[in-house]
C-alpha cells in the first residue's frame, strides 16, 4: 500500500505527470516577438506600395520649368553710303559704248591727240550746225590755245539719262593747277554708238 506522502512527493513535483510521454512539449514564440515581425512586414509593404504609386502616377505637384528660349543675335543693318567718285585724272582714251565713254574720248582727242578731226568724229550728225564744236577747224583753233603737254581731270555727274554736268580742271605738265571749265554735255546713241549732241557752258 502506497503512502499518501510518497504520492504527494512523487513525480508531480519533478514537473512531469505520471501519465505524460517522454517527448518534450512544443515550443512557441513569445507574443512580443510576433508583434514586432508583423509591424516590420507592414512597414515594408507600405513603403513598397507608396513607391509603386509614385512611379505610376508621378508627382502632380511638380511643374516642369519652362524652357528658356535661346538668345538670338540680330545683326544690325549695315548702312549703305553712296560715295561720289572723285575726279578722273587718268586721261582715259574713252569709247563710244556709253555717254560717259564718248565724253572721255572727246576730251582725250582734244588734249592728248590734239586733233580737231578726231574730236569732230565724236559729234552727232544731228548737232546744230551753228554750234562751234560742229566744225573741225574751230576745234583745232581751240586746241592751239592749250599748251602742249597740258594735263586734265574730268569730274562727271549724270543729271539724267544722256545729260551730264562736266567739270574740266587743267594743269600744266609739271602739275601746276590751271583753268577750270564747267560744261553741260548731252549725248545720244546713233547706230549703236554714242556721240555728243551738244556742249553748253554751265
Amino acid at each position: 500500500m502506497t503512502s499518501p506522502i510518497a504520492r504527494a512527493a512523487g513525480p508531480s513535483r519533478s514537473g512531469m505527470s505520471s501519465g505524460s510521454s517522454s517527448r518534450p512539449a512544443p515550443t512557441t514564440r513569445p507574443p512580443r516577438l510576433r508583434r514586432r515581425l508583423l509591424f516590420a512586414f507592414a512597414a515594408v509593404f507600405a513603403l513598397l506600395f507608396g513607391a509603386l504609386i509614385a512611379v505610376l502616377t508621378g508627382d502632380d505637384s511638380a511643374t516642369p520649368a519652362a524652357a528658356t528660349p535661346a538668345a538670338t543675335t540680330t545683326a544690325a543693318p549695315v548702312a549703305t553710303t553712296t560715295v561720289k567718285a572723285g575726279p578722273d585724272c587718268t586721261m582715259s582714251a574713252g569709247d563710244q559704248d556709253s555717254g560717259e565713254g564718248v565724253i572721255a574720248a572727246f576730251e582725250h582727242a582734244y588734249y592728248v591727240q590734239r586733233s580737231g578731226t578726231a574730236a569732230h568724229a565724236l559729234i552727232s550728225p544731228d548737232a546744230p550746225s551753228t554750234a562751234p564744236f560742229t566744225v573741225a577747224a574751230n576745234l583745232d583753233a581751240g586746241i592751239a590755245t592749250v599748251p602742249d603737254g597740258t594735263r586734265y581731270c574730268l569730274d562727271l555727274d549724270a543729271l539724267r539719262p544722256g545729260v551730264f554736268a562736266l567739270t574740266i580742271t587743267e594743269s600744266s605738265a609739271d602739275g601746276v593747277p590751271g583753268t577750270q571749265y564747267r560744261q553741260r554735255i548731252t549725248t545720244t546713241e546713233v547706230d549703236g554708238r554714242y556721240v555728243i549732241a551738244s556742249i553748253d557752258a554751265a
